[in-house]
């Protein structure tokens, strides 16, 4: 809730519903997850969020605000994950079926590490769909040894840092996904209100899947005469309403 670009931007509401429940909604609709767990801070302002989650059957962990590092590798030893996958939660598109996926990828890849929440290492997806992916041992090693206040602050960003010192690995994008100019992420207020007018446009619902996205973005921007629309980024909201 304390975002310097967008306070309180967890519970702004999108086609009615709080962001933060599109997020668990549809991160619980992947199959291969032993359990969901809202990883938020101890402090009262996001007491909020621990109570949406409650109210939706999912469980709650709050740790430090600053140290998120710590808090996720809590989090996951408090439930005894093996396999800890990440969710950012300003990703309200995030597939389940991109969550499988991954799992699934991860499986067989040989990896430390592996993600398909964005275009990395050439996976070609759009940002905002999938998840990152690691065994706990690692999640419990980086707790154990990081310092440097970047990589407290960004859970992986150690991982990046030094790839040299990790097998990292990334999923294909699907056909459909295959869009790594689109970004569905939001970051400030007007990202949100780009989201709402696509919802609202293209009468997406808070089940659809991420290749419904992708084309309702696209017929938005053709719509607007834009050649690309990233979550519609400058792209008015009126445009596509």
């Amino acid at each position: 809730m304390g975002s310097t670009r967008f306070p309180g931007k967890m519970l702004q509401p999108l086609a009615g519903r709080p962001l933060l429940e599109w997020v668990l909604h549809r991160v619980r609709s992947a199959r291969r997850l032993d359990a969901v767990v809202l990883a938020t801070s101890d402090l009262p302002r996001d007491l909020p969020l621990v109570a949406l989650a409650a109210s939706l059957g999912v469980a709650a962990f709050a740790g430090s605000e600053t140290d998120v590092l710590g808090r996720f590798a809590a989090a996951a030893a408090l439930h005894r994950a093996d396999i800890v996958v990440r969710v950012c939660a300003d990703n309200p598109f995030v597939d389940g079926a991109e969550i499988d996926r991954l799992l699934e990828f991860f499986d067989h890849a040989g990896a430390d590490y592996a993600c398909n929440h964005l275009d990395r290492l050439g996976s070609g997806y759009a940002d905002g769909f999938g998840a990152e992916v690691l065994g706990a041992p690692l999640l419990d090693r980086l707790a154990a040894t990081c310092t440097d206040p970047r990589h407290r602050e960004h859970v992986t960003l150690a991982l990046w840092d030094d790839p040299a010192a990790h097998r990292l690995a990334a999923v294909p994008a699907p056909a459909a996904l295959a869009f790594p100019d689109l970004r569905f992420d939001v970051d400030r207020p007007e990202d949100l209100a780009d989201l709402a007018a696509l919802v609202a446009r293209a009468g997406l619902q808070m089940a659809s899947p991420a290749a419904d996205v992708v084309a309702a973005a696209q017929a938005c921007a053709s719509a607007g005469n834009t050649a690309k629309s990233g979550l519609l980024r400058g792209l008015p909201a009126q445009a596509v309403a």
